[in-house]
């Protein structure tokens, strides 16, 4: 029952299991098979049963001898919001913190084919076809690679699994609550769907799909190695994905945004032979003829930016973010704006815990290149006082409190 073309016993695997029939069968069926495995279940505390799922799958592990990894959630949490976005979320990233602690890059989730028939139907509803139809056998989340050995078999296949083996779980009476969009299209929505008709139409629509994906990286491969691309060479129905790519190499992501992404493809369908459009950190979309590609703005090293507020904000040699590492943040509060962030000058000081001291000497000390001090970006508050240097020193005002804002120098988070 178990597609073992996708696993491989000389490896190590995460097992996500929430204690519903699918997941207890999946893990079932891998301890009968020997893997090598650890455990995962997310208690959400969603449900006022929910501690009997946990209870249930850390049985199991006991008496199999198991390693089992439990996260509590926080039914608070997803009161405001998209519970099962919020959930899948969660889960997510605590499925990526067991994995990093064991070293471990891989899940094994117990995702089936009533799971991949809904999948279908709520994209066709949305009419979100442009990607892949369905659930993947092999997918990547946060940098995990996801497998679904149980994708081609039914739910009551499993049902029939534990019934015949024993084997205990437990019904999640949520799933039965039809205001969740998953739960109407499951009680509803299916039913009016053949399975043969959607499982053609998908295999039919995710062949092509791939072909598609083929010949994007084909795309992605040439301008990799020639920095530009013909127009007249690309598909039309893929050119926000190119546009996107071509962007991402050099502009922090968050920043690429959806209007942008349109704009120039908008532009480059524009009867104009030339055109230069600005994009953030001092780069710009060029269309030349039938040429386009994005180069950087040629700019003095010399930089002075004020905010009145805190935004996300990128520049050439650092981006404004809300998060990132410690020494890279500082906590403002509203009496600390206007702000300014500068490149580096001759006489700058730092009130640091061990006194007062040059920028200059800082640099030194820390042996950064003499042409990495002039662009080495520097916080100033209102007041005209440093204080912040990323990643290299922080006003002691602002030592002791956590950072809410974040100043990463360009060149160290590519």
């Amino acid at each position: 029952m178990l597609d073992e073309s996708l696993l491989d016993k000389n490896r190590k695997y995460l097992v996500g299991v929430s204690g519903g029939v699918d997941s207890m069968a999946l893990l079932d069926m891998l301890v009968k098979k020997a893997y090598n495995v650890i455990v995962v279940h997310y208690n959400y505390h969603f449900r006022e049963d929910s501690d009997l799922d946990e209870n249930l799958v850390r049985s199991y592990c006991q008496n199999h001898h198991l390693p089992f990894y439990v996260r509590q959630g926080d039914k608070k949490e997803y009161q405001k919001g998209n519970f099962e976005m919020l959930a899948r979320e969660k889960r997510y990233a605590f499925y990526k913190e067991i994995g990093d602690l064991n070293g471990i890059d891989t899940i094994i989730l117990g995702h089936h084919l009533n799971d991949h028939l809904e999948t279908i139907v709520m994209q066709l509803q949305r009419h979100n076809t442009k990607g892949y139809l369905g659930i993947k056998e092999q997918s990547y989340v946060k940098n995990m690679h996801v497998v679904r050995p149980l994708l081609k078999l039914k739910k009551q296949q499993l049902i029939d699994y534990c019934t015949k083996n024993h084997l205990e779980y437990h019904e999640d009476y949520t799933n039965y609550d039809t205001r969740y969009t998953r739960n109407h299209v499951r009680h509803i929505d299916l039913k009016k769907y053949s399975e043969q008709e959607l499982l053609e139409k998908a295999s039919k629509h995710n062949k092509q799909y791939k072909k598609q994906q083929a010949n994007l990286q084909q795309i992605y491969q040439e301008y990799d190695q020639n920095h530009f691309l013909y127009l007249d060479k690309l598909p039309t129905e893929s050119l926000d994905q190119i546009i996107y790519y071509m962007l991402k190499k050099d502009i922090y992501p968050p920043l690429i945004t959806e209007n942008l992404v349109q704009e120039i493809i908008k532009q480059t369908h524009s009867q104009k032979p030339n055109i230069e459009i600005s994009l953030p950190v001092n780069f710009v979309f060029i269309k030349k003829y039938n040429n386009i590609a994005v180069r950087k703005k040629e700019i003095d090293d010399t930089y002075y930016v004020k905010y009145e507020s805190f935004y996300k904000d990128q520049q050439l040699h650092y981006f404004l973010t809300d998060q990132g590492h410690l020494h890279d943040g500082v906590f403002l509060s509203k009496e600390d704006f206007p702000i300014v962030i500068r490149c580096f000058k001759n006489g700058d000081t730092i009130k640091t815990s061990g006194g007062t001291k040059k920028v200059s000497r800082l640099f030194i000390d820390r042996k950064i290149p003499r042409d990495e001090r002039k662009i080495w970006p520097i916080v100033e508050n209102c007041h005209g006082e440093i204080i912040l240097i990323p990643h290299i020193a922080k006003n002691i005002k602002y030592l002791y409190t956590k950072p809410n804002v974040f100043v990463i120098k360009y060149d160290t988070c590519k």
